[in-house]
Order: structure tokens, then C-alpha cells, then sequence
């Protein structure tokens, strides 16, 4: 079974009152995205699906992805104007990434950006 996780980083956090959305904010010395995308790095998930904001695209490559070495990161997607527009998106990047494999079933687990924290029992199932 292949197992992707969909990573939803595209809000912008307008009930925080701040010009950063919530999923871009330093924790110690990260932005809280990171978090949520090294959690599934170390985990038996086979990749992962990051969808942000349009205009942050690029950022999210080079200042979360590359610099942090998160590897199984293998689309990144822009988000939409509802949360359900940004969860399709990620979705269809998912389906791509199965189409040419010799997997008969895939696992997603759809994961909020701005909560990098989730359950053992996540991790390991």
C-alpha cells in the first residue's frame, strides 16, 4: 500500500490578528510548517503532498523543503479560496503521483499545516 500525506498549509490565520499566517510563525527556531512536514518525513509515510498558499509556493520550496531536507515532499500545490478548493488540489497531486505505480491501494491522511502534532498511533498505522 502506498501511503501519501496531504499537508494543508494554505490559510492565511485572520482570527490570529497577524501579518504571518499561523503555519509560517517561528516555533524556537522553525516555522510550525516544518514540524508537520518532518513528522511525516520521519514516519513510514511514502510521500507527502504540501499545499499552500499560491503566493507562497516558492517560499515553502526553498525556505521549508529544501532547507530543512524534507524529501518525501513530492508536489507542492497551490491552495484554493475555500479550504475545500485547497484539500481537491492536494488531492488531484495525489492521484497523479498513484497513477504509473504498481500500488493497489493508497492510504491518505489529510493533516492541518498549522498543527504539526499528531498521534503515534498515526505514525505508525
Amino acid at each position: 500500500m502506498k501511503k501519501i500525506a496531504v499537508v494543508l498549509a494554505g490559510g492565511r490565520g485572520s482570527r490570529m490578528n497577524s501579518d504571518i499566517p499561523k503555519q509560517y510563525l517561528m516555533l524556537k527556531d522553525r516555522p510550525v510548517l516544518y514540524y508537520a512536514l518532518k513528522a511525516f518525513q520521519d514516519s513510514d509515510i511514502d510521500s507527502i503532498v504540501l499545499a499552500a498558499g499560491e503566493n507562497d509556493l516558492e517560499m515553502c520550496r526553498t525556505q521549508i523543503v529544501e532547507k530543512y531536507g524534507i524529501n518525501k515532499v513530492m508536489a507542492i500545490v497551490a491552495g484554493g479560496a475555500q479550504r475545500y478548493d485547497t484539500v481537491y488540489n492536494a488531492l488531484k497531486a495525489a492521484q497523479e503521483m498513484t497513477m504509473d505505480t504498481e500500488y493497489t491501494a493508497v492510504m491518505l491522511s489529510l493533516h492541518d499545516g498549522a498543527r504539526p502534532w499528531y498521534s503515534q498511533a498515526i505514525k505508525k498505522n
